[in-house]
């Protein structure tokens, strides 16, 4: 799930999988026809720009999940689940022949599910070898119990891929938790291979939280007499300049990184569930 898709889910979806087998049918790595909405949504994660607000935190991650799912889910994988799937931006990186099979809870614009179901996992034990969830894992009320269901639906040796927001904004209304590495290590405690990634430093958060401020400013111009359309063009040069000066910011910090303190604008975790459990 992305910025605009977070505390969103898909209503109306059918379900590609029969009543709690956990085995996806023929049909449910089918091409789908995908609205405008969910089509530029799934764009700006899978391309971003640089006139987009958050392009150098959605650069940094997308770097990271190329970099990260060749080592978690080899040529063997053959079924994923990708919990809270949203409009599915990086299914495409995963192996050539996995079937991956979209969970998303109800009511969701973004969402293009194979499974909608507020119950967490409605799925067989040891039905996937991959279990992933791109910028959702937060929203999950119990975490160790949540870990308890993907290793449930997890095949021996199968593999995880999370990752998760620090720095971000959160919704008053809901239960959503904000993990440093040490607890995401912590949470992962007996799984094997385990291995945690801080998608973005300081520069990075600072140039998406003022994106996001400026963001919310551009939103609000009246679309009358053509202002809307003059704020984008003024907004998205502005977005240009301030993710220049943040990558080169980001570069700066990387060779310099030295001490114990740290402010990651996200975290990614992979491990493995253990081959003899």
């Amino acid at each position: 799930m992305g910025s605009d898709e977070r505390s969103a889910s898909f209503e109306g979806a059918t379900s590609v999988l029969s009543a709690r087998t956990g085995q996806p049918r023929a049909d449910a790595s089918a091409p789908r026809t995908l609205s405008p909405e969910v089509a530029r949504a799934r764009r700006s994660r899978r391309h971003p720009r640089p006139t987009q607000f958050d392009y150098v935190h959605l650069r940094r991650l997308l770097r990271d999940l190329e970099a990260a799912i060749p080592r978690i889910a080899d040529s063997d994988v053959r079924d994923v689940l990708d919990i809270y799937c949203g409009s599915r931006p990086y299914e495409d990186l995963l192996p050539a022949g996995a079937r991956c099979t979209g969970l998303d809870a109800e009511d969701n614009p973004y969402g293009i599910a194979d499974v909608v179901s507020n119950e967490f996992l409605p799925f067989d034990d040891a039905s996937f070898d991959l279990v992933t969830c791109y910028e959702a894992f937060h929203y999950v009320e119990d975490p160790i119990q949540g870990l308890r269901e993907i290793a449930r639906v997890l095949r021996p040796g199968g593999g995880v891929l999370i990752s998760v927001p620090l720095v971000w904004e959160h919704n008053r209304t809901i239960v959503e938790h904000r993990y440093t590495g040490p607890e995401l290590a912590a949470l992962f405690a007996g799984w094997d291979d385990v291995s945690i990634v801080e998608n973005g430093g300081r520069a990075v958060a600072w140039a998406t939280l003022t994106g996001t401020i400026l963001e919310r400013g551009r939103v609000r111009v009246p679309a009358t007499l053509g202002l809307a359309v003059a704020a984008r063009a003024v907004f998205s040069a502005v977005y240009v300049a301030l993710n220049g000066l943040a990558a080169v910011l980001d570069a700066a910090e990387r060779r310099s990184a030295e001490g114990t303190l740290t402010l990651p604008m996200n975290l990614m975790v992979t491990a493995r569930k253990p081959a003899d459990v």
